[in-house]
């Protein structure tokens, strides 16, 4: 069977005026795919994801993604409605009978936010701690219907018992693309299988995790 591409980049460039982060990238994404993006401090690889998922435009080059796909990002900077609880961010109108029945909504919250207690997201998200918002970011993420997934640094503020579930869980997603930067180095080998090493603005491919 063929595989399904769903997100491409052609000649893309980027520039910030100090030289090249992406020097005339052409990258394909697959169905699939589990990418993990690495490379030195400071040496574009933030960059690549959000160029990749279309959250910063390139200076030349195209990105594009088939038609139907849904994406999604958690990156470094989570932005959450400030008046909303945590249940009616991840829900919205949803009777919590139809989502608290959900083995799948219940298992991505007691995974990442070890409750499926109804009383804990009735909290309201503008006081939450950086770390828990982040959490709650990520969980929105994974209870989505999304065919591509980037993530920047999923594991910050995630103790040892959500890093291992949230590997398992994404590996278990076979059709999911996910396209990760992280420096943990152990949820790399164990989430990816291909990684993309920026290194002066290009990118050198490898079969396999870290």
């Amino acid at each position: 069977m063929a595989e399904r591409n769903l997100v491409n980049t052609e000649a893309v460039s980027l520039d910030f005026g100090k030289g090249l982060i992406l020097d005339s990238l052409s990258l394909g994404i697959n169905a699939g795919d589990k990418i993990g993006i690495v490379g030195r401090n400071g040496g574009g690889k933030s960059t690549l994801l959000r160029v990749l998922s279309q959250q910063l435009a390139p200076d030349s080059g195209r990105v594009s993604v088939v038609g139907g796909c849904s994406i999604g990002v958690l990156d470094q900077m989570d932005k959450l409605p400030a008046h909303e609880t945590i249940g009616s961010y991840l829900f919205g109108d949803t009777p919590s009978f139809e989502w608290a029945s959900n083995p799948k909504a219940r298992m991505v919250l007691e995974g990442l936010l070890h409750s499926a207690d109804e009383a804990a997201l009735t909290r309201e998200l503008a006081p939450l701690s950086g770390g828990e918002k982040r959490r709650v970011a990520l969980t929105k993420l994974l209870l989505s219907p999304i065919d591509v997934l980037f993530l920047d640094e999923p594991t910050n503020h995630l103790d040892v018992e959500a890093v291992a579930w949230l590997a398992h869980h994404l590996k278990s997603l076979r059709d999911l693309a996910l396209v990760v930067v992280t420096h943990d180095r152990w949820f790399l080998d164990e989430v990816t299988t291909d990684t993309w090493e920026v290194v002066s603005g290009k990118v050198e491919r490898y079969e396999g995790g870290y």
